[in-house]
């Protein structure tokens, strides 16, 4: 009598909820295991955000999220794999400039449209971009890539074609109005680790990608990106001190999803990440690799993308970016 009663109770639940509308694909979700595509080879900077963020997502929702690094093509490769997947909110991607805002710029063929096949969730953080020389390299200081910079095509590597790391590169060329040879990889990590053993002399990166060979030595920071000084490099100078106060830039780090997604799931996810952004342990792993936390609604975050993409299109007219 008991299990009956129970029963019944339970299927009569099932009608109230599946008579309101949105409320079973909301609250059931997460229901399984969260795939988050990481566009790039394991090690580098988006990877210092997504595993404190799958950390604090299963605390919070009960549910994995998993992470799956997939390099190649300036993180489109990944991109389009999120992009071609099931709209149910169980494959997102750890998304950056460069598979959305930058990419159209940079690639005539895509085998996705940025634009229509993946939607906004979150704003999660932003991080300025750094030169690089290595260790073996006789760059000491900015002076000695400028002079360098006179006489000969600068060679530089950059975590991929459409990344910052590249567009940071073609701003100090056209600043300088200097020669390059550009060295594109399959992310930051490889990049790096050629940076360190002489392979390659400069690279614009990111203060969590190589905080590890800055503090061996390995490879030395020559000017920072951004209008002030990093708190993590205090000793190194803005190329604004330099005499190059236009040479700014920085990449944002966000989570999108395939368009279709049901908008209750969007919504939810990004209440879900939203506060684990506010959470201040979170806000001071990202500030120890000089990430700024950011946050904000869906509407923020695709209004930001279009400033981002208007700004880097300016770029592109100046300087022609297409690789194919």
């Amino acid at each position: 009598m008991k299990r009956a009663l129970l029963h019944t109770r339970r299927r009569l639940a099932a009608v109230v909820l599946a008579a309101l509308p949105g409320v079973t694909l909301a609250a059931s979700y997460p229901d399984r295991p969260v795939t988050l595509v990481v566009p790039y080879p394991a090690g580098g900077s988006l990877d210092t955000v997504g595993r404190p963020l799958a950390q604090r997502f299963e605390a919070t929702t009960g549910q994995a999220m998993i992470l799956e690094n997939v390099g190649g093509a300036g993180g489109l490769i990944g991109a389009a794999r999120v992009a071609k997947s099931a709209p149910d909110g169980h494959t997102l991607l750890l998304a950056s400039n460069g598979q959305v805002t930058i990419a159209p710029l940079v690639y005539k063929d895509m085998s996705y449209d940025p634009q229509r096949d993946l939607v906004p969730v979150v704003h999660l953080v932003d991080q300025t971009a750094v030169l690089y020389a290595s260790a073996k390299s006789g760059y000491r200081q900015f002076a000695d890539v400028v002079e360098a910079a006179k006489g000969q095509s600068l060679q530089i590597a950059s975590s991929g074609n459409g990344s910052i790391s590249h567009l940071a590169m073609e701003l100090m060329a056209q600043q300088l109005g200097a020669s390059v040879t550009h060295v594109p990889y399959r992310g930051a990590a490889p990049a790096l680790q050629d940076l360190a053993g002489g392979q390659v002399p400069l690279l614009f990166t990111f203060v969590g990608s190589a905080k590890g060979l800055t503090e061996s030595g390995m490879v030395r920071p020559l000017a920072v990106a951004s209008p002030q000084r990093l708190a993590a490099l205090p000793d190194v100078p803005t190329f604004a001190e330099l005499g190059y106060p236009n040479l700014q830039a920085s990449v944002w780090i966000g989570l999108m999803a395939p368009a279709g997604t049901p908008q209750e799931r969007i919504e939810r996810l990004s209440r879900i990440v939203g506060d684990m952004l506010d959470e201040p342990s979170f806000q001071q792993a990202m500030a120890a690799n000089s990430m700024e936390s950011k946050g904000g609604s869906v509407q923020d975050f695709q209004a930001m993308m279009a400033d981002d993409a208007a700004r880097w299109a300016e770029l592109a007219k100046i300087v022609n970016l297409s690789s194919n």
